[in-house]
């Protein structure tokens, strides 16, 4: 018979308030509570861990935590810009304690399987961004002329402008006069952008 470990949540909490709510939520796995910043022999026995946020400056522990394993953010209190800093940041979850106690443990279980701790409506939100920023770099990459479309494909293969104008039969003046008009219509600060802007 294999005995396997429960698997077990680190909760980097200073007050303690957080930790408590999600100790009544009745997640069903061990949770270890810390005040300071965890070492790294103490992420060894945890699957997930667990950032109570009260003040800005608890963002620099969630940077710290979410290179060394999957984090997740519980709002003490309320932020605006929470989820999304979460999500720019790489946390497996953003979470705020008011949330009711069947909502949270089925987040927290949720998130120790592998799945993202974030609310559909903070989801739905990131989707539509997407979708509305891939439409609208489709729509600046279809206004391009064809010798524009040229012009970005030799970009993207590394091409100078001497080289792209060599390529093209044109005056090296000629090719950086097209750069510069691509980079304007595709509203991209360089030629990296323009690439990416490109890529639908």
């Amino acid at each position: 018979m294999v005995l396997t470990r429960a698997r077990s949540i680190l909760v980097y909490d200073r007050t303690g308030d957080v930790f408590d709510r999600l100790r009544r939520t009745g997640i069903g796995s061990p949770l270890w509570r810390v005040s300071a910043l965890p070492a790294d022999r103490d992420l060894d026995r945890v699957d997930l861990a667990v950032v109570a946020l009260y003040e800005r400056s608890d963002w620099t522990a969630v940077g710290s935590l979410v290179r060394r394993i999957p984090t997740v953010v519980v709002a003490g209190v309320p932020d605006p810009g929470g989820a999304a800093r979460a999500l720019a940041s790489g946390a497996f979850g953003y979470l705020e304690v008011g949330f009711s106690s069947r909502a949270l443990r089925r987040a927290i279980v949720g998130a120790i399987r592998g799945e993202p701790a974030y609310s559909r409506a903070i989801l739905g939100d990131r989707i539509r961004a997407e979708i509305g920023t891939t439409g609208a770099r489709a729509a600046r990459a279809f206004a391009l002329t064809p010798r524009q479309r040229e012009v970005v494909a030799l970009i993207a293969a590394g091409a100078s402008d001497k080289e792209i104008g060599t390529a093209l039969g044109i005056a090296t003046g000629t090719a950086q006069k097209h750069v510069t008009r691509v980079l304007k219509r595709l509203d991209v600060p360089n030629r990296a952008a323009a690439v990416a802007a490109t890529l639908v």
